[in-house]
């Protein structure tokens, strides 16, 4: 579907992606861009709880963590103002959270796994991408929602959101 019938530039925009490919950065160099409040899964579901997705997937369970961040997503899709959100690569193994994510221009953000694995070392709120992500299975499911693919391997985040900005613009 074009991007106008599925609300491009006018609706909300969501960043999809594995762990560590750029969901995070990508979002708010985009909601600067195109002056939109930016959410992210990460950081709403640690102001809700007081914990890291890694302390309550270790804590209380990944099902638990995954409906978490299930939630952050339908919650921040339920604003009526456009926003820009980086979404948790998990949203894509819940057919619901798809179902929701129909209706959006949905970016997905690649790169290698290699560089996946590094990206995802920096932080202690994240966890092994090795051990947690299922790459290929969520590739195929990424691949299915997104209304553009940018890879994040080697370009450095701002070049990255600038031909986004650019992309998106001639969407619209």
């Amino acid at each position: 579907m074009p991007a106008a019938e599925k609300g491009g530039p006018t609706g909300h925009i969501v960043i999809l992606g594995a762990m560590g490919s750029g969901k995070t950065s990508l979002a708010r160099r985009l909601a600067i861009g195109l002056e939109r409040d930016v959410f992210d899964s990460d950081v709403t579901i640690e102001s809700m709880t007081g914990r890291s997705g890694r302390e309550i997937a270790e804590a209380d369970g990944v099902t638990a963590l995954h409906a978490l961040e299930r939630d952050a997503l339908l919650d921040a899709l339920a604003r009526p103002e456009p926003a820009v959100i980086a979404a948790a690569a998990s949203v894509v193994d819940d057919p619901g959270a798809r179902s929701a994510l129909e209706g959006t221009f949905c970016i997905w953000v690649r790169a290698d796994p290699e560089i996946l694995e590094e990206r995802a070392s920096r932080g202690d709120h994240r966890r092994s991408v090795a051990s947690s992500e299922h790459l290929e299975k969520r590739d195929s499911l990424f691949g299915e929602l997104a209304d553009l693919v940018v890879d994040t391997g080697e370009s450095e985040p701002d070049e990255t959101a600038a031909r986004v900005v650019a992309e998106i613009a001639g969407a619209g």
